[in-house]
Parts: structure tokens; sequence; C-alpha cells
């Protein structure tokens, strides 16, 4: 595979735009959105709320953010609500979302198609709500931005372990952003009744997984230099950067710039992915291509992502002759030496995971021969990644 070259800005970070539109749709004439993608997800969120206010049902498609964000959203508002997905998308958890409309008042009934929402909004059916989130933090970050202009205030228990709690911190953060007022005990919160989103211009950062994925690509053969790269970022997804030069890749900011280039070798890596285990897929490929032994462990959560990704990439790396132990919560990648090409095809089927295309294109990058099934999965978050590799997918 030849060496590819980028020098360019990405498009903006899908997570922070969502929540961005979403905290909008409570004051549009005030809040102001600035950045944009063009990938699937962003796309849906944009469509799906004008779905709802125009009353018909609301297409996530295969987006789990949006239909737990609307679904969500679309209960504050009296009446009845549909919400639909893919089945891929109505097999992972939401059973959560049926337990805080339970709560709230909400009648809910999810079928194999979507969900059916009907109330009057929420009407608190006891003193603190419930929110379930240890399969994952969505639940919490959407109950959090959808808690504008409340008659009561709010109180509200995560309950037990939480996980991703980075992407439940990034929604806090930009929560507190717009002036809410929220406080804090015990790992319980209030949001205080009443309040509303602060007007002005709010600015999507660079999406840091579509960063990684290209940074990946070229600390095994290439160079990417990122442009309006932020200094500082929201998303946990931006621990990337100390993880690649962990494994030796050199990693250099100039101003605004973000430069990563081939490194002379990889180095093995110990990372607890609960931090941001978005970066599982990719990261797991690079430490296949490392001399040593890597552990990537705290990720339970990662079985209910858009596939497996405990299993699929266990699958993917034992392909390519590294040894691998998959566990209930990570992946050991063990031996010295790292997985090498032996010539052989590799045939890998995606199953409709984007990061798994991002990981099968790491391992491209090394030498390997490996015909991806759907690359186009993709567009779900990084339309434009086969282009700028320029590998003709």
């Amino acid at each position: 595979m030849k060496p590819f070259a980028f020098l360019g800005k990405l498009q903006a970070s899908k997570s922070i735009l969502n929540r961005l539109l979403l905290v909008q749709s409570y004051d549009t004439e005030n809040v102001r959105v600035l950045g944009d993608s063009s990938c699937d997800d962003v796309q849906l969120m944009k469509s799906g709320l004008i779905q709802m206010t125009e009353g018909r049902p609301i297409e996530a498609g295969g987006a789990g953010t949006v239909f737990r964000f609307l679904a969500l959203r679309a209960s504050r508002i009296p009446g009845r609500h549909r919400v639909v997905g893919t089945p891929r998308l109505l097999s992972r958890p939401q059973d959560e979302l049926l337990k805080v409309f339970r709560q709230m008042g909400v009648t809910a009934v999810q079928d194999p198609g979507g969900i059916t929402i009907e109330g009057a909004g929420w009407k608190p059916q006891g003193d603190t709500l419930l929110v379930p989130s240890n399969r994952s933090s969505q639940f919490l970050s959407g109950v959090l931005l959808n808690s504008w202009d409340l008659p009561f205030d709010l109180y509200v228990s995560a309950g037990g372990k939480k996980v991703s709690e980075g992407y439940f911190h990034m929604s806090l953060r930009l929560a507190e952003r717009f002036g809410m007022k929220i406080d804090f005990w015990d790992g319980d919160f209030r949001v205080r009744k009443g309040q509303k989103p602060k007007g002005g211009d709010y600015t999507a950062e660079t999406d840091m997984g579509s960063a990684f994925a290209l940074a990946a690509v070229a600390a095994v053969n290439g160079r990417v230099t990122l442009t309006d790269f932020p200094e500082t970022s929201l998303q946990p997804d931006a621990v990337f950067i100390s993880v690649l030069e962990k494994m030796g890749v050199h990693v250099a900011r100039m101003g605004d710039h973000l430069r990563v280039e081939k490194a002379p070798r990889l180095n093995g890596v110990i990372f607890e992915i609960d931090r941001a285990p978005d970066l599982f897929p990719v990261l797991a490929a690079l430490a296949a291509l490392a001399e040593g032994p890597s552990q990537l462990f705290g990720g339970p959560q990662l079985v209910h992502k858009e596939s497996n990704r405990l299993e699929q990439m266990g699958r993917l790396l034992a392909a390519t002759g590294r040894e691998v132990r998959v566990l209930p919560d990570g992946m050991k990648i063990l031996g010295d030496a790292p997985a090498r090409p032996s010539g052989k095809k590799i045939v890998f089927d995606c199953d409709e995971d984007h990061r798994l295309a991002f990981a099968a294109a790491v391992l491209l990058a090394a030498g390997f021969d490996i015909e991806v099934k759907n690359p186009q999965v993709v567009k779900k978050s990084f339309p434009e990644f086969w282009s700028i590799l320029g590998w003709g997918h």
C-alpha cells in the first residue's frame, strides 16, 4: 500500500454537533451552531429535529445517539411521537429509555421498528430520576441536555457504575457553556428549574475520532497535518495524541496544526479504554503492529456498540497472525513481534460498524491484503475517509 499524505481541515465533531443541535432546539432564535458535517449521524439529527416539529415519525437510521437524544427530546412535547431505527440499532440497549419514561410519567412502547411515546411532557413520578448508566452514558447525557425550561427542579442519579464517563462529562461541559446551573453531590446532581440556553454562537470543534483514524494510518505509513486543530478539546477521544506518543509516534503541534508522521517502530501500550471507548478498534489494530504486548481494558460496553467490537476485532487481529486474547472488558495483544503480512487475503466484514473500517485501514496501510466488505459504513461519521486515503474504496 502506497504511503499517503494529507494536509487539511476535518469536519466538525458529530458528537458535539449533535449535542449543540439538540440544545439549539430549545431556543432556535438565539442559539447559533457553527461548524458542520456531512456524515450520516449529523444529517439524521438535523432531519429528525424537523420531523419532530412537524409531527412526523423521527428517522434515526442506525444512529444510537440520534435515537436516544430525540426520543427524550420528543417526550418533552405533549402528544404522541414515533422514533424509528434500523434493526441493528433496535437490538442495542434501549431499555434504559423505557425506565426513564416510566419515572417521568411518559407512556412508551418499544417494538421491532422503533419506539412510540405519548404523554403530557415530563411529570416526575418520584423524588429522584434514576438513569441506568452501566451500558451507555448516552441516556444520562440525553436527560441532562433535555432538562431546559422545566417547571421543577430535576434530581438525577446514575446509580451504580457508570461507563464512558468522559462522554457524559463532555455533555456536562457543553451544558455549562450554555449557562445551565447544576448542583452535584455524591455523584448525583440537580438541574434547577426554569433555565433557558444562553444565546450566542457555539462552534463545534474538529472530530477527534476521525483525526485518530487518519493519524493511526499515518503512524503506520504516511504523514498527516490537520489544520484548525483545537489546542484543547471537549472530546475524550483527544487522548489519542498522548496514546500515540506513548507508542513511539512523532506528534508535533505547530500553532493550530497537528502533524503525525510514520513511526520507525510502534511500542505496545497499556490503556484503560473506558476513558475513550470509541478509540478501541483503531488502537487495537495499531497494537497488533507494535513490538511487545499491549493491554486495552475497562471497556465492557464495547459489546453494545454498532457491533460487538471485542469479538470483531479479535477475529480481525487473529487473521493477521498476532496472538490475541479477548477479555470481557477489553483485549490483550500478546507476543513480542508485530503482525506482518503473509500475502494471504483477509476478507473482513465491517458488520455495519464504521470504526471497524477505520481499523481495517490501519492494517491495509501496513501491507495486509484485506478485502473490506461494505467500506461505505464510514459515512456514519467520516464520509471522506477513503477518498482522503486515496485507496479507491
